[in-house]
């Protein structure tokens, strides 16, 4: 293979996928490179399969928030709208401001993307891997197994390390530090914890809403809320995940359960706890809290209460276990041992310095002609859409180069 094309685009991700279309659409000959036998495969698990693209509400993001807000500000919710709009999809919204295909299925969006870069003639290379890159007169030289690809801009839209076997596995940021880039720590984000066994024991598949608290040295790191899931080595869930970027082994969970189930305070509910003995005084001791949380969860609070539940009455439980078991309700202590890896993660957090990078065109500051896109940037949001939001936007605005956006303009 020996040819030219006026953007070579590494990564078929949908940061590679917006940034050749949108380059096509002005007028580049786009060579797209994928590593893996399909464009997009990591996409078309994400949101379990209903692929939520953006969200409308702000938010900031852990990583690189001023690179993701000076971006998305050029490329945010109406520009991504009416690019989808222009496209053919028809998007819907849900609840907390999610975005998604109408059809709630990732495959529509992937298929679109591909079906466009087919239309616009983006020549798409899957199973090719970029051994390196250089730069003589102007000209970048893309290395692969089949040859040596020319031209005027590189753009390197290959991921961060989440999710390996979809594609993410870090390669692509040997290319860019070989060109004097910098590469920040990189760890998984967005992924369960793996937690003490004993305070969860019995508790795997249930699921429950709650507000957790991440303690380090009983200093508040982060809190989150959000539906919580147990699982058979730690916790799951949304707002477990958004805690994970930071989470580390020696960290402590402090999960209320009694506060987003409007149980007001631990006096409120000791009360309730007093009034519920005096009418179950004779029955067995789970029986205080039915119709509060499941049985199985009941048990594990009594035990972190220091209650002897078996072979006890509802009546023998003392205040002061009563006052420690409203207590337990609203700060459920669960000890951190260690957080799923890239192989589970959404995203990375870390990668490449997106400060080296203009978020006008996504060039790099560095060498001309050289572009990044996506999150092989350290650029990581919360769930909801933020991550995909910004992959697209910034791919969008790389294929665009500084020409102006056909997408900032009111929507029909």
């Amino acid at each position: 293979m020996k040819q030219t094309a006026s953007v070579a685009i590494i990564g078929g991700g949908p940061a590679g996928l917006a940034c050749a279309i949108t380059a096509a659409e002005c007028g580049d000959s786009v060579v797209l490179l994928e590593r893996m036998d399909r464009t997009a495969r990591k996409l078309a698990a994400t949101g379990n399969g209903r692929c939520n693209l953006m969200n409308t509400r702000p938010a900031t993001y852990p990583g690189g928030d001023d690179m993701a807000r000076a971006v998305l500000a050029r490329c945010g919710v109406l520009e991504q709208r009416r690019f989808w709009q222009d496209h053919g999809l028809i998007l819907r919204e849900e609840s907390e401001g999610r975005v998604y295909p109408a059809t709630l299925q990732s495959s529509s969006v992937v298929d679109l993307l591909r079906y466009h870069c087919e239309r616009l003639g983006v020549q798409m290379l899957t199973g090719t891997t970029v051994a390196g890159l250089r730069q003589r007169d102007g000209i970048w030289q893309i290395q692969t197994e089949e040859g040596i690809l020319f031209c005027r801009r590189a753009v390197v839209a290959g991921g961060g390390k989440a999710q390996p076997k979809l594609g993410s596995n870090g390669s692509c940021y040997a290319l860019l530090t070989a060109q004097g880039h910098t590469l920040k720590p990189c760890r998984p984000s967005l992924t369960q914890l793996e937690t003490d066994a004993a305070p969860i024991r019995g508790l795997s598949g249930i699921r429950v809403k709650a507000t957790v608290t991440l303690l380090r040295e009983a200093a508040v790191r982060a809190a989150s809320e959000g539906e919580l899931l147990f699982t058979d080595y730690g916790v799951s869930g949304i707002c477990v995940m958004e805690l994970s970027r930071d989470a580390q082994p020696g960290d402590v969970l402090s999960v209320n359960l009694a506060g987003p189930m409007g149980l007001g305070s631990p006096p409120a509910l000791y009360q309730d706890l007093v009034r519920r003995r005096s009418l179950w005084q004779r029955e067995e001791t789970e029986k205080i809290l039915s119709g509060v949380v499941l049985p199985r969860l009941a048990l594990r609070l009594y035990d972190a209460a220091n209650i002897r539940w078996q072979h006890h009455t509802a009546g023998e439980i003392t205040d002061q276990q009563l006052l420690s078991l409203a207590d337990v309700c609203f700060d459920f202590r669960i000890p951190v041992t260690g957080k799923r890896g890239f192989e589970n993660a959404q995203v990375t957090a870390g990668g490449i310095d997106s400060r080296e990078f203009d978020p006008d065109t996504l060039q790099s500051r560095l060498v001309p002609g050289l572009y990044a896109a996506g999150e092989i940037l350290d650029v990581d949001g919360p769930c909801g859409g933020y991550n995909l939001m910004f992959a697209f936007a910034s791919g969008i605005l790389a294929g665009l180069d500084g020409r102006k956006s056909p997408y900032r303009r009111e929507l029909t």
